[in-house]
């Protein structure tokens, strides 16, 4: 949900807390790191590679060594040959994030998707929520939020990250780990293509697993914004993580 700013200015943000609930927890590394704590790079095997969306669309190809999150998994049959495949998750390629298979990498990390940290729900919702990639980016244009620390950092940390990343007929929003009001939130761990359902997690008292965190209209502390995320799966998917309730066409 967007709602709408508030009328009186909020306080100074706080650093944000390491989790939630069972269902949000940041504080979690997010990318793989070399021994000196730099983000690492997987070569290549060959020039480039495609990368695809949590549908299986092919949405571009990378042509230079890739960064990894870590933690998120997936197995799809894309290849055109018998049996599924495993994929890692590659973010800011030159042609954005995507899954990657494995075995076009030199030296892929295992795969270490754990179901802790995203647990099953007690319930979900019977009525699937339809995406709406273009819709939720224009709710989220001009939003900014805070970093780990309480302050809005120079660059990035935008609210429309949030919402569809490709324009076009291949449009796609990120299914995240952690809403980003927790520590190191936002990481992405798959992409839900768009026009795709979407099915909402509910809790023991039949109620949707929500967060709402303050995002702020152009950076501005004093224009603060209410943004609720879902937690959920794609259908006919089994990870589950958190989107942003923009869209999926409610307020």
């Amino acid at each position: 949900m967007l709602g709408s700013d508030f009328a009186a200015a909020a306080p100074a943000p706080a650093p944000l807390p390491a989790q939630t609930s069972r269902y949000n927890r940041g504080d979690s590394p997010g990318r793989y790191r070399d021994e000196k704590g730099k983000v690492k790079h997987f070569a290549l095997k060959a020039g480039e590679a495609p990368l695809y969306d949590g549908g299986g669309r092919e949405i571009g190809r990378a042509n230079r060594p890739v960064m990894l999150n870590i933690g998120a998994a997936k197995r799809m049959d894309l290849d055109g040959k018998p049996g599924v495949e495993s994929y890692a998750w590659a973010w800011a390629t030159n042609d954005g994030s995507g899954w990657i298979a494995r075995d076009a990498l030199v030296d892929p990390p295992p795969a270490d998707a754990k179901a802790d940290r995203n647990p099953k729900p007690p319930r979900e919702a019977m009525t699937p929520l339809v995406i709406d990639a273009a819709a939720g980016r224009a709710k989220l244009e001009k939003l900014r939020h805070v970093d780990s620390s309480g302050q809005i950092p120079k660059s990035g940390n935008r609210g429309e990250h949030y919402a569809g990343r490709n324009p076009g007929d291949r449009d796609y929003v990120y299914l995240l780990f952690a809403v980003p009001n927790v520590q190191r939130g936002g990481t992405a761990k798959d992409s839900l293509p768009d026009g795709s359902n979407f099915i909402a997690a509910l809790d023991e008292k039949t109620k949707p697993i929500v967060e709402v965190m303050t995002m702020y209209r152009d950076g501005d502390l004093n224009q603060p914004v209410e943004v609720t995320f879902l937690y959920g799966r794609a259908e006919g998917g089994e990870m589950w993580g958190w989107l942003a309730r923009a869209n999926v066409g409610e307020r």
